[in-house]
């Protein structure tokens, strides 16, 4: 199973290299994705609020039968 730093970790890498990318192709896109990552980006910042949710899908036995 993936754990939730890992998750941050990929989803950082994955903002970072879409920025590079986009940089080339477009600018407005670029400047929205990095908008909306500005506080994970921000090396100043030290500390995040992350709120995880845990998965609750088919096949999930934890989930009562009447939602079956």
């Amino acid at each position: 199973m993936v754990t939730l730093e890992e998750t941050l970790q990929t989803t950082h890498d994955w903002a970072v290299d879409r920025i590079h990318t986009l940089c080339d192709e477009n600018i407005e896109d670029a400047h929205a994705i990095q908008s909306e990552f500005s506080e994970w980006l921000n090396p100043e910042i030290s500390d995040h609020d992350i709120f995880s949710l845990e998965f609750i899908g088919e096949g999930d036995d934890t989930r009562p039968s009447q939602f079956f």
